[in-house]
Order: C-alpha cells, then sequence, then structure tokens
C-alpha cells in the first residue's frame, strides 16, 4: 500500500498475544472453580450461600467474579467446610465481612 505519493508505508510490527495471557485465568480453569463452588453448595447448603451472595455482592453471580475473587470464594468456602465440621462459626473464623459501615 502506498499513501498516495508513491511511497510505500512501512509494515506495522504486530505481535500476537494469546488470549489467556490478557485475561488471567483459561476457560477450563474458571469452570473448574465454578463446579467446586456450586458442589460446596449443594453438599453444605445456605450457609454456604450466604458466603456466595456475600462474595458476589453487587454481580449477577459467580460468573461477574474477577480471578482473584472467584479464587478468594473458592478458599473461603473451603475453610467454611472445615468450620461447620468442626463447630466453628463463620464470624469467629471471619468468614463474614460487614458490607455497610
Amino acid at each position: 500500500m502506498d499513501k498516495g505519493d508513491g511511497i510505500r508505508a512501512t509494515r506495522p510490527h504486530l505481535k500476537v498475544v494469546p488470549l489467556t495471557a490478557a485475561r488471567g485465568m483459561d476457560g477450563i480453569t474458571r469452570d473448574s472453580h465454578y463446579r467446586m463452588i456450586r458442589h460446596f453448595r449443594r453438599r453444605w447448603g445456605t450457609e454456604m450461600q450466604l458466603l456466595i451472595d456475600q462474595a458476589c455482592f453487587g454481580l449477577s453471580g459467580i460468573e461477574d467474579l474477577s480471578d482473584d475473587k472467584l479464587i478468594e470464594l473458592h478458599r473461603d468456602l473451603e475453610r467454611a467446610m472445615d468450620c461447620i465440621r468442626d463447630g466453628v462459626t463463620f464470624e469467629d473464623a471471619g468468614l463474614l465481612r460487614p458490607r455497610y459501615g
């Protein structure tokens, strides 16, 4: 291509960037976290739903969580499962965070 004056334009130096590098976590890993979070909810009931709702406050669901927040929720649910087994309240474990104030 020329610029109309007979001089060829230089070719742009383009670089291919993989989608996973730009987005962070790959789709398979995200889906694995979704499945495990849903498993915790089905297995342990409404107690886990409270933590899920807390993490998704202001969002439409777990699919809208950032990679870091999704991993944080998964870890919180694993801690919550241990709390339920050991008879420790979520408040004592620091899993319930105040939203207002």
